[in-house]
């Protein structure tokens, strides 16, 4: 296996000197001293030309930043989202490098990258790690496993990338919409809130960030109540008969079609939020609102707060939904494009077609 890993570094060591990639992504003088989510201090370039994301959190930012079209190289995750191709054309052209697996080096140096943008998971991987060092190229790490390492990700990005402004913008607004959740009325029974994240029976636990998000809103996530759940690296699972015992009062599903497939499925009928039609897909836009690596996280925390307290908590999510991307990526939501987003539909190829057990 050490064969293998020294031979696969050669190699990439190799094409970087074919390529000339190794020249031309050494840091200038000129280029900007980074502070990343690590603790690394990495200069990067006062002005990047290509750019790999290999960090879904990332993509959006950057577009955010006004620097989308520098994104030569992304993940799959980035790919599939239809509303951010929309938002910002040139990422079409983007070629995809990372899909659930190890990351494309010679697709990323054949785009003459000169600087990379890589998520935490990644950079543990002491492989994946090494084949990032032995390119040569400068790269920044970025962590989003909580929401202050989001938000202190959102303002290192906006350094890098000469944006500041933007950054702490993003940032206020996002402060203000946990704080306006966190403290509105809310009724003193707690509504039991079953979470389906991707896969009917795949949930949030304990310290998750769905968890976090959430718990705001104020109700009782139920699968983070009882700790009953199978734990596989940082997904969680449960099973039907356990939704059976905690007995929600409302599900709340972040992929497109488990929605459908809970309502629908002979097995789920039993469910008294099955039966009363108390299923909800979560609305999808750039990313799956609320999930981990999204960016709409402040959009899905409203959303929750408006279903489950329509007569309490005001918001009109319409008007919500166009000024957020109007305010952020200087883009007019259509009515269209809303009610698609509202449904969970068209914004993003899903990444599974139903739900699974």
């Amino acid at each position: 296996m050490k064969r293998l890993v020294s031979l696969t570094l050669t190699f990439i060591i190799l094409v970087a000197s074919l390529c000339g990639c190794t020249a031309k992504n050494t840091p200038s003088a000129d280029g900007i001293v980074i502070t990343d989510s690590v603790g690394r201090e990495v200069t990067v370039p006062a002005e990047p030309r290509s750019v790999c994301v290999l960090c879904p959190f990332s993509g959006p930012v950057i577009v955010m930043l006004g620097r989308g079209d520098v994104i030569t190289s992304f993940t799959n995750n980035a790919a599939r989202s239809r509303l951010l191709m929309q938002i910002c054309p040139s990422l079409q052209n983007a070629v995809v490098v990372k899909n659930s697996g190890s990351v494309n080096a010679e697709e990323i140096m054949a785009k003459n990258t000169d600087l990379l943008v890589v998520n935490r998971g990644t950079y543990d991987n002491k492989t994946e790690r090494a084949k990032i060092d032995a390119m040569g190229i400068p790269y920044i790490v970025i962590n989003y496993d909580t929401a202050e390492d989001q938000l202190e990700s959102v303002e290192i990005l906006g350094k890098a990338f000469n944006n500041g402004k933007k950054a702490k913008e993003y940032v206020s607004y996002f402060r203000s919409v946990a704080k306006r959740a966190q403290t509105a009325q809310k009724p003193e029974t707690k509504i039991r809130l079953y979470h389906s994240v991707n896969e009917a029976v795949r949930t949030d636990y304990e310290g998750s960030f769905c968890a976090w998000w959430i718990a705001l809103t104020g109700a009782q996530n139920v699968s983070v109540q009882s700790g009953r759940l199978s734990i596989e690296g940082e997904k969680a699972y449960t099973t039907l008969e356990q939704i059976y015992v905690w007995n929600p009062d409302i599900i709340i599903c972040n992929e497109a079609q488990v929605d459908d497939y809970i309502l629908n499925d002979s097995k789920w009928q039993g469910l008294s939020c099955v039966k009363n039609g108390q299923v909800f897909q979560i609305p999808i836009g750039i990313t799956r609102w609320g999930h981990p690596s999204s960016f709409e996280t402040p959009l899905a925390i409203l959303w929750l707060m408006n279903l489950l307290y329509p007569d309490t908590f005001e918001v009109d999510m319409n008007t919500e939904i166009k000024d957020f991307y109007k305010k952020f990526f200087n883009y007019t939501i259509t009515d269209s494009q809303l009610a698609s987003i509202i449904e969970g539909t068209e914004m993003r190829e899903p990444k599974t077609e139903r739900g699974s057990e």
